[in-house]
């Protein structure tokens, strides 16, 4: 797939951060596993990843309570897995194949670039300096500073405002299915990257996005 045909007629890009431009996927599952051992669960219950998937900290939180009837508050759950994941967000989840150079070509082609995440700050911030990729990020902004989720396109909308972009000039990379249908119900571009995570969700991703990549090496300059 090359590269100036995805972005012919953009004007601004977003990307998700966690499945999409990092791997974190087996930090969160250690996290899992640890959390629930600590609140007297031996295993991880099943589909919990794939259903908070689109939600903010505190909604994941509030799911937790609700599902598992743990007796904290949600903000209590939200602290422990932030002190859980800064470590490994500083020091060891690292960008996808390829990810480092696509946003350097796209920050070169004039275009503005964000970051659209359900992620804390205090680990979003530290993943991208860690990464060295900080310095091609226009704006940042995560679900939980607009009280929003990725099941609607309030961040997207958001993001593209900033950026002076409308909605069919901006370029949404998503790595779940509710984050690229949100995208491509509000008409927004979108490119879905394989995850294993959402490896259940691939022909629906193929399907829905306007393109689709195993990874960023897939797109060539």
């Amino acid at each position: 797939m090359k590269f100036e045909k995805v972005i012919h007629g953009i004007k601004a890009v977003i990307f998700d951060l966690d499945g999409t431009l990092v791997d974190s996927m087996g930090v969160w599952k250690q996290i899992d596993i640890d959390f629930f051992k600590q609140n007297g669960m031996d295993t991880v219950p099943e589909d919990f990843a794939k259903n908070i998937a689109h939600l903010s900290f505190l909604e994941m939180a509030q799911f937790v309570i609700d599902t598992y009837h743990f007796q904290r508050t949600p903000q209590e759950i939200v602290d422990t897995w932030i002190q859980m994941s800064i470590k490994a967000y500083s020091h060891d989840v690292m960008t996808k194949p390829g990810a480092q150079k696509l946003l350097k070509q796209i920050k070169e082609s004039g275009i503005k670039i964000s970051l659209a995440t359900t992620n804390k700050k205090e680990l979003v911030s530290p993943c991208l300096k860690n990464n060295g990729i900080d310095q091609y990020f226009d704006y940042c902004l995560n679900v939980n500073e607009i009280k929003s989720n990725k099941s609607e396109p309030l961040i997207y909308l958001k993001l593209a405002e900033k950026m002076n972009s409308i909605p069919n000039e901006t370029l949404v990379f998503e790595d779940i299915l509710m984050g690229i249908n949100t995208a491509h119900n509000a008409g927004f571009k979108t490119v879905a990257i394989y995850d294993e995570a959402s490896k259940n969700q691939q022909e629906s991703l193929k399907r829905i996005a306007d393109y689709y990549i195993g990874d960023f090496n897939d797109i060539t300059y």
